[in-house]
């Protein structure tokens, strides 16, 4: 039996990309409740369509800084999956709001989640708290020399939770996100991520950019994945741990650029410009033994497969655009 099966469930973040999946898998899983909280900034209340139309799910709008909220949401939760986060981008800019939203907001989420006495918090992390790697693949005991505004929060997230499973007795495990790819992928803001921004020329008939020589790489895991390996981290008798999710396969940019041309059908080509500075590591790709030892979990997408999924779904998002403005007196 599924270890949510009759579960409450809460979601922060659970109309984003992730989170929403999440409810999804959830409520696969058997659920009796998904709570979505989302403050609606980056996530759509769309992307859980599909999970209100079963009755067992409901999206609240909250911030996470709202002490009294949180914790009234999260009383007589079982199983909480702490996804809601800030861009990076946005924390760069507005760092005072970062530790805000993603330090004292997850202290409420930790503090509400050991009030309440949920067996389990998975928290997501990110692969930026590794900062430029000294090794490859980037293993879980790398030192975290990350520089960002952004991959300080996550640290700090993975310090709280142990810190809270010592004063209160709270059960958590911590994510480690690579490049998470996938349909409902934000689209609509002026920070989209590489594949949709290259996806974006494509429809304007302009060439793919490629900063440098092409050589640079990521680890990209499909958000199917990624709500996966939430679930396995709440099983019963999973470890309190610090997990990489990642699929361990290096994608150089230049091959990455070449089979969404394929698969796109597209003939822009590529452009090449200057590597900018204080640009992403060189490399990166993880080391996915620990999920695996730990979780029972690796990552079964292809980046093929994974990339004709999220190309299928941005087909469909832009067409129903269309609709809605052709129906629009």
């Amino acid at each position: 039996m599924s270890a949510l099966s009759g579960a409450r469930v809460v979601v922060t973040g659970g109309a984003g990309t992730v989170g929403s999946h999440i409810v999804d898998a959830a409520i696969g899983a058997g659920a009796r409740e998904v709570v979505a909280l989302d403050a609606l900034v980056r996530g759509v209340p769309t992307n859980l369509a599909p999970a209100l139309k079963t009755g067992r799910a409901r999206l609240v709008e909250i911030d996470i800084r709202d002490r009294e909220a949180v914790h009234a949401n999260l009383a007589g939760t079982d199983v909480v999956f702490h996804q809601a986060a800030l861009r990076w981008t946005r924390c760069q800019e507005a760092p005072r709001e970062c530790q805000e939203v993603m330090v004292d907001g997850t202290f409420n989420v930790l503090e509400a989640a050991a009030d309440a006495k949920v067996s389990r918090v998975v928290l997501a992390s990110s692969a930026v708290v590794y900062g430029e790697p000294r090794r490859l693949p980037i293993d879980e005991d790398h030192p975290l020399e990350g520089t960002t505004v952004y991959g300080a929060a996550k640290a700090a997230n993975e310090q709280l939770a142990r810190a809270f499973g010592q004063l209160r007795g709270l059960h958590t495990t911590a994510l480690r996100y690579f490049n998470v790819y996938g349909p409902r992928m934000d689209i609509r803001s002026n920070y989209v991520e590489v594949l949709v921004r290259w996806l974006d020329r494509i429809d304007a008939g302009e060439p793919l950019v490629i900063y440098g020589d092409g050589s640079a790489s990521a680890d990209f895991v499909h958000v199917a994945d990624v709500a996966r390996a939430n679930l396995l981290a709440c099983a019963d008798g999973a470890p309190d741990a610090i997990v990489n999710v990642c699929t361990g396969v290096e994608t150089r940019m230049q091959r990455l650029a070449e089979l969404l041309l394929r698969l796109t059908g597209s003939s822009v080509g590529i452009e090449r410009q200057p590597q900018p500075a204080g640009g992403l590591p060189a490399r990166r790709f993880g080391d996915p033994r620990r999920a695996e030892e730990l979780l029972g979990f690796r990552a079964r997408t292809s980046l093929e497969e994974g990339l004709r999924t999220l190309i299928a779904w941005r087909r469909g998002q832009l067409a129903a655009v269309d609709q809605r403005a052709e129906a629009a007196p």
